[in-house]
């Protein structure tokens, strides 16, 4: 009897551990190794759920929402990167435009100015002519330093160098020419000087070709918000007037074009000044100090220097004194008075006083000036 059940009992084992192998084969892994799991811990009730099979599709659910929550901030965050660097590039586009559209009217500006001169030249004398192209030249240098701290979109880059090479070809060459002018103010048959002049007209026309080529890169742009499109710039025009050896010989024929040196005395009075005359000859009062004041121009158009004035007081009895002063510097068109103080002059003598410019200049005829008087005998 206790075989027979033995042998029962081991026959039911054997029959569920054949029946779970074959359920095994047929369930996935992750059923099966819930239900090994479930097997092996322990028993609380017969109504207790098992619930580690529907884990891992909701852990598959989840990584799909997490997927797309990251694809979506991905593509936010590119519209919101696209559209921060359309605006920053639109925003360096104005201000490029804005700093490109002010060098090129001041340029514009200079090139009519500078037409202006070469045209009327005979209009002008040596010191109006090289101040003004001092004051150009001054001019393109502050331009060409503006256009060099501009920074040009990707999208105008080949348009920036034509300019740059536009402004530096034009300051250069309105630099060289400034020289070459001087040169030949100095000596209108210098060879060398009208070489010098040449290259900058050359230089200046090679800027004028490449503003061209710079506003054919800006055919397409928008620039209403500059005021309109960019302005011609043309330093150098075609015709005799623009030539080299043309602008010398008016240099040449123009006698204010050229260095004159030319200082004068433009005048000599007595403190005190005469109160009358006797036998033609101007009579001054009796005074306790004489003095003679002595005015200097500069005629010419070069400044002078160390410039000294001297003054001869000769008495009808032949005594001679003798004073100089110096002047350190005197522009053209410049005057200056030279005070000569305590001069010896005695009451009841006739005097001479000759007020003379020791330095020779090109006009001798106006370096010397005298004045005859006579002082009042005393009462």
């Amino acid at each position: 009897m206790n075989v027979a059940v033995i042998s029962a009992e081991a026959y039911l084992s054997v029959a569920d551990r054949l029946r779970w192998s074959l359920e095994s084969c047929s369930t996935p892994r992750e059923s099966r190794r819930g239900a090994a799991l479930s097997r092996s811990s322990p028993r609380v009730g017969q109504n207790q759920p098992v619930t580690s099979s529907y884990r891992p599709a909701r852990r598959r659910r989840a990584r799909r929402r997490n997927l797309w929550l990251i694809v979506i901030a991905l593509v936010a965050v590119g519209v919101v990167y696209g559209v921060v660097r359309a605006q920053g590039e639109s925003q360096l586009t104005r201000e490029y435009l804005d700093v490109a559209f002010d060098v090129a009217s001041g340029q514009s500006a200079t090139a009519i100015r500078f037409n202006d001169l070469v045209v009327e030249l005979e209009g002008l004398d040596r010191t109006i002519m090289l101040d003004r192209l001092a004051t150009m030249e001054s001019e393109l240098v502050a331009l060409t330093l503006d256009l060099d701290r501009a920074e040009p979109p990707d999208g105008l880059m080949r348009g920036h160098l034509f300019l740059q090479i536009a402004a530096t070809n034009w300051r250069n060459g309105m630099t060289t020419f400034t020289e070459g002018m001087t040169a030949l103010s100095d000596s209108p048959l210098d060879e060398s000087a009208l070489a010098v002049l040449t290259d900058g007209m050359i230089e200046m026309r090679v800027g004028d070709t490449a503003y061209l080529g710079f506003l054919s890169e800006m055919l397409d742009v928008d620039t209403s918000l500059q005021g309109g499109p960019f302005p011609s710039v043309l330093f150098v025009a075609s015709g005799d007037v623009f030539d080299a050896r043309d602008i010398a010989r008016r240099l040449f024929v123009t006698p204010g074009l050229v260095t004159a040196t030319n200082f004068a005395i433009a005048d000599l009075k007595l403190e005190p000044g005469p109160v009358g005359e006797s036998e033609g000859i101007p009579v001054v009062p009796v005074a306790g100090s004489y003095s003679a004041e002595v005015t200097v121009s500069n005629r010419g158009n070069e400044a002078g220097s160390d410039l000294v004035v001297v003054v001869d007081l000769v008495s009808n009895d032949g005594d001679l004194y003798e004073a100089r002063q110096s002047i350190e510097a005197l522009e053209p068109g410049a005057l200056i008075t030279v005070v000569f103080g305590d001069l010896p002059v005695a009451p009841g003598v006739t005097y001479e006083v000759i007020a003379t410019l020791e330095k020779a200049d090109d006009d001798a005829s106006d370096d010397e000036q005298r004045f005859l008087f006579s002082v009042n005998p005393e009462a």
